[in-house]
């Protein structure tokens, strides 16, 4: 008999699975105070990824305890514990299963939800109809992970009498990991359209292009995960196996979380780190808390995003030349397009909008 080999990725699974806990409630933390203290207002993608964040816990949670039952170790070690541990183990990993694919619909559907606020009309209806496929996609998988076997505690009790009749669980998993890279993919290939034809800041680019690598490294974190699932799935070492799928499902899950929580961080940064998010006028010039002593009515655009009183800036200029430019300050970053009006990807308020300049000059006429 080959002695027994009482090594374990144990720790591993705990130490990502704290570290990201971790990493998520700042990045929640950091999102609402943006929306309700700076920004004061909050959509439905806020909440959507509130409840994306607590499924996300409660899953990180299931896999830390599912480590003190013998995640992580091997399958004979684990046993010398006894059976009843065991079985323990098994009902740990049948809840986490179901926060898994609770949380990255949530996430999903939230990213979704901001896409609808950007004001682009082909994005929000394609948004519309990929919700409506993971909505249907995340209560299919969730309740096939709950009802998987009848009764629903043979999940975790497979030797109960009489025998429990389950689906293939197998097959379930590899077209469960399949079809979320598929559905992740597209997701955050969506607005790839919009971004391209917008002529936006060097800075703006650089936030836009973190965003979409994080969201795409979360679409190669679920792939890196498949590719442990189908030896897992015929492994003599159940508990051993699980262990980097598990940890990778949390890497997944809240690297996911953070790439859709970057645009809100965006009026964190113009209040408290104005030298590097910048403030862009069509001048080309930053004017960060710009004042003036003369005001030029209030105007506003169609959308009612913001209203306000526009300063007016005169210039001198020679040969009795006087130029006077109307500037508006709005709460996104603002881009040069070819109409010579200036838009933003993403406000505060989480639209696009757009300001234009309007430059008068007077000419004095000389004798």
């Amino acid at each position: 008999m080959d002695p027994i080999d009482y090594g374990s990725q144990g720790p591993t699974a705990t130490s990502i699975s704290i570290v990201f806990a971790v990493m998520t409630a700042v990045v929640i933390s950091a999102r609402l105070f943006s929306r309700m203290y700076i920004v004061r207002s909050t959509g439905l993608d806020d909440m959507l990824m509130v409840v994306a964040a607590i499924l996300s816990w409660a899953f990180i949670a299931m896999t830390v305890l599912a480590v003190n039952h013998g995640l992580g170790g091997h399958y004979a070690a684990v046993m010398e514990k006894g059976p009843e541990n065991f079985l323990t183990y098994l009902k740990v990993v049948y809840f986490s299963s179901i926060f898994y694919n609770a949380t990255l619909c949530f996430i999903k559907l939230s990213v979704l939800a901001l896409y609808m606020r950007l004001g682009d009309d082909m994005l929000r209806r394609m948004s519309i109809v990929m919700m409506v496929v993971i909505a249907c996609q995340g209560i299919s998988f969730v309740l096939t992970c709950i009802f998987q076997c009848t009764p629903v505690r043979g999940a975790w009790e497979p030797a109960m009498t009489p025998t429990p009749k389950c689906v293939n669980i197998n097959a379930f998993y590899l077209s469960n990991a399949a079809l979320n890279i598929v559905t992740d993919l597209i997701t955050y290939a969506l607005p790839v359209r919009m971004i391209l034809h917008l002529q936006t800041p060097v800075k703006q680019k650089i936030a836009v292009g973190v965003m979409f690598s994080l969201g795409f490294f979360a679409c190669i974190s679920s792939i890196v995960r498949m590719t442990f699932v189908p030896s897992m799935l015929v492994s003599t070492d159940p508990t051993w196996a699980i262990a980097k799928p598990m940890y990778w499902s949390v890497i997944e899950t809240n690297v996911g979380i953070l790439a859709a929580s970057i645009p809100s961080f965006k009026p964190i940064a113009r209040r408290y780190l104005p030298r590097i998010i910048g403030e862009y006028s069509s001048g080309g010039r930053s004017y960060p808390g710009a004042s003036s002593s003369r005001n030029f009515g209030k105007i506003s655009n169609n959308g009612g995003e913001w209203s306000g009183s526009m300063p007016l800036k005169p210039v001198h200029a020679r040969d009795g030349i006087t130029t006077t430019v109307i500037t508006s300050r709005g709460d996104g970053d603002m881009s040069k397009t070819s109409s010579g009006s200036e838009q933003s990807l993403v406000s505060n308020t989480g639209r696009i909008t757009q300001s234009t300049q309007i430059s008068q000059k007077v000419e004095n006429s000389r004798s």
